[in-house]
């Protein structure tokens, strides 16, 4: 049988290649073909530039044309394209890791709440989660993010250098800001495609379980038919 690939979507912006990110060889145990998407960047995408969906859908449409069984993407903000996206192809779509949500929510006892960790909690509004196919209002979050720190500032460079640790300790203190303000968290959702590489150590710091982008495209490809049925 063949094996499925995954398509990304990805930012104009170089993504990170360290071991366990999302778009870095190895971190997959299936084919992956990942797609720059013309004039999407992490500043024009999170400030919310709907003049780039044509591109999102073009693109969308060539991964699916080479063989890909999925498709996701590498910005969560993405997330205002899922419904077009998905209208143009025929394999499953999730955009954004935060369709995860629902999900994380449902698994959670009654009075809890999942936290989101993103790139930048002042850009991360209610129509980002409406896209996703859910409101605040039906699901109680909390959000922290990592806006103003060095991670959040070397995101928005064409070719980012962000060194591991550093990464891993901005997420963390935007995680530990986040459990501080709202003890109601139990469980965390990464919007950010970028943070899978600290998600353990969120996990072993803070005792929550976390989703992200990295667990969306494992759920996601194994969901999607093999590619005989396509």
């Amino acid at each position: 049988m063949m094996r499925k690939t995954l398509g990304i979507l990805e930012l104009e912006n170089k993504p990170l290649d360290l071991p366990g990110a999302l778009c870095a060889p190895g971190t997959f145990q299936f084919p992956v073909k990942r797609l720059t998407v013309p004039g999407a960047s992490a500043r024009n995408i999170v400030d919310g530039d709907r003049s780039i969906k044509d591109a999102y859908i073009s693109c969308g449409r060539q991964l699916e044309s080479e063989g890909a069984a999925a498709i996701i993407a590498n910005c969560g903000f993405s997330a205002v394209f899922q419904a077009e996206v998905s209208a143009a192809v025929s394999v499953p779509v999730a955009l954004s890791s935060l369709l995860l949500v629902p999900l994380v929510a449902n698994t959670l006892p009654p009075g809890r709440k999942v936290g989101i960790l993103t790139y930048d909690a002042n850009k991360l509004a209610e129509h980002h989660f409406a896209a996703a196919g859910w409101s605040s209002e039906e699901i109680a979050v909390s959000i922290a993010g990592i806006e103003g720190s060095e991670s959040w500032r070397q995101f928005a460079e064409p070719t980012p250098v962000i060194p591991p640790a550093l990464l891993i300790n901005d997420v963390m203190a935007a995680a530990k800001s986040l459990l501080s303000a709202d003890p109601a968290v139990a469980a965390l959702v990464f919007e950010c495609a970028g943070f899978p590489l600290a998600a353990e150590t969120v996990r072993l710091e803070t005792g929550l379980p976390v989703a992200d982008y990295v667990s969306l495209a494992r759920m996601l490809i194994e969901m999607s038919p093999s590619p005989r049925h396509l």
